[in-house]
């Protein structure tokens, strides 16, 4: 049965991911009027837009999550995103708030002047990447995209809340969990079971620990990363420190908030205007709390499947040493082949839309407000964007309300409504890629709300293997046309599928006089990826 899904999906991938991309992003709703630049920046959903009603038939924007979380969890991440970029999007851009509609695109990374315009960050950059503050005082002031900046508030608020949450909701059952593990002898059937193997002796944990942080320090001390050795004990302690609701968070509803805002925030204020010791700190302190609840998850699953202990923390640490050495080779292949399309330049992206580097483009924006401006400067209580630290104030105080309610009328299910998970859904694409909710939404109500609630016997035998044999097909997939067709082992061997209308590839552009001089051609063909990035002066706009 895998095997067979498996293959299936991986020939079907083949038709969104290379013959017809346009499939990944299915902006139907764009048809409607294909000259409005409202309708791409609303209804678009590639780099800018916000993806109302999108649709996306590649399996890749779906994921085999959404057949297995529970329900109650998917519908608090997808009406976070329903909430911001079908609702709170269109109020700010069809309003200007904030300067929204003047950044030229809803949802930026960038930095911009008050006029809209790209800010220069390399006009005020040293060589060394820290600021030099006589220019930028000098000059005019950078600006976030209104809708960036509330990205980050919600990243508090989920933060926030995935304390708050676990302490009123999960407080009292951690600490009698505690109890039990210290000193009771009750233990559960696995737990028996498991006594036939050694421990991990926590000297290993120790000595792992205190080598791998002192090779981290060596880097930081030697190399140019701008990272003092106190500063990077700082992260780690704050991805120790947060590991555990976030833990909880994750085995409970399998969602959980990341610490790249919070690290981000930390390292700005201790370093300001140093863009890349915030982005070491980021990654140290992420990782630190990645990793750590990923060896807990497999620990986990050790011990329902009785798995020696020794073999587990083995098998995580020859596939972190392996994973890590594969990962640098891919990004490597990745930048040589396809680095044009990464730059973040619409003059050479990706014609098909798939490869976009938003990832990168977020980090280094992220980087950039944190690191080289810092929040001091940026969100400033006399500034603009002072509104983000109340994400703080709404994480706390939210789930203690909903405790409060659950605790007076218990029939209604506050428990259920997680303020962390929607405000994480809220803040989900901050680069503005909203693809994928509305076949998120109806993937999860078929095998959550329907299947799971009336043929639990059938979800139960087969959604886990079913989930991953997509995922496994749309991988190998993506892998076949990265390696072998799109030239990632050599740029002269990649293979094209001819033009057509699916991939974008049609020539067919035609004047459109809806959007002014400033926006003069449109290909009316491209009508499922829109590209606000390239609404600018001159520019060959090719939706």
């Amino acid at each position: 049965f895998f095997w067979v899904v498996a293959g299936c999906c991986f020939i079907y991938q083949l038709l969104p991911q290379w013959i017809a991309p346009i499939l990944v992003y299915f902006d139907w709703v764009c048809w409607l009027r294909p000259f409005d630049k409202n309708f791409w920046a609303l209804f678009g959903s590639t780099s800018g837009s916000a993806g109302i009603l999108s649709l996306s038939f590649d399996w890749s924007s779906i994921g085999g999550a959404t057949m297995y979380l529970p329900l109650s969890a998917q519908l608090s991440s997808l009406g976070g995103m329903i909430l911001n970029y079908w609702i709170i999007v269109p109020i700010m851009w069809m309003n200007n708030i904030l300067g929204t509609k003047t950044m030229g695109r809803p949802l930026s990374s960038k930095l911009y002047y008050e006029d809209g315009k790209i800010f220069k960050i390399n006009g005020v950059l040293k060589d060394d990447y820290s600021v030099d503050w006589e220019k930028y005082n000098a000059g005019k002031e950078a600006n976030m995209a209104p809708l960036y900046a509330l990205g980050f508030m919600t990243s508090f608020i989920a933060l926030a809340g995935c304390c708050s949450h676990v302490a009123f909701f999960h407080g009292a059952e951690l600490w009698a969990s505690w109890k039990r593990v210290v000193g009771a002898d009750d233990e559960d059937i696995h737990t028996k079971m498991m006594k036939v193997y050694p421990e991990v002796p926590q000297y290993w944990y120790a000595i792992f620990y205190v080598v791998m942080a002192g090779l981290a320090c060596a880097v930081c001390e030697l190399y140019n990363t701008q990272l003092p050795w106190w500063a990077l004990l700082l992260s780690l302690f704050v991805g120790w420190i947060l590991t555990l609701p976030i833990g909880v968070m994750n085995a409970v509803t399998g969602y959980g908030p990341g610490l790249n805002v919070i690290t981000e925030l930390i390292c700005g204020y201790i370093l300001p205007g140093k863009p890349i010791a915030n982005m070491t700190f980021k990654c140290y302190g992420y990782m630190a709390m990645y990793q750590c609840n990923f060896l807990l998850s497999d620990l986990k699953l050790g011990h329902y499947m009785k798995i020696p202990p020794r073999s587990m923390f083995v098998g995580q640490l020859w596939g972190t040493l392996i994973g890590s050495i594969f990962n640098y080779l891919t990004m490597i292949l990745i930048i040589n082949s396809h680095r044009e399309y990464l730059k973040g330049d619409p003059k050479t992206a990706d014609p098909n839309g798939l490869w976009t580097g938003n990832r990168v483009q977020i980090f280094w924006g992220s980087g950039l407000i944190y690191g080289a401006l810092g929040p001091a400067k940026m969100f400033a209580l006399d500034g603009k964007y002072w509104f983000v630290y109340i994400g703080f104030l709404i994480g706390f105080i939210a789930p203690a309300i909903q405790w409060a309610l659950s605790k007076k009328f218990p029939q209604f299910g506050w428990s259920k409504v997680n303020i962390a998970i929607i405000a994480g859904g809220m803040g989900a694409f901050p680069n503005g890629y909203a693809v994928g909710v509305v076949s998120s939404l109806v993937c999860a109500l078929v095998f959550q709300g329907y299947l799971r609630r009336f043929h639990k016997n059938w979800w139960s035998k087969y959604v886990f293997i079913l989930s991953a044999a997509l995922d496994t097909g749309a991988a190998f997939t993506g892998l076949l046309i990265f390696l072998f067709l799109g030239g990632g082992l050599d740029p002269k061997i990649s293979v094209n599928i001819p033009s057509w209308w699916g991939n974008y590839r049609t020539g067919n552009e035609t004047l459109a006089e809806e959007f002014g001089s400033n926006y003069p051609y449109i290909d009316v063909n491209r009508c499922g990826a829109a590209d606000p990035s390239m609404w600018e002066e001159g520019s060959l706009l090719k939706l």
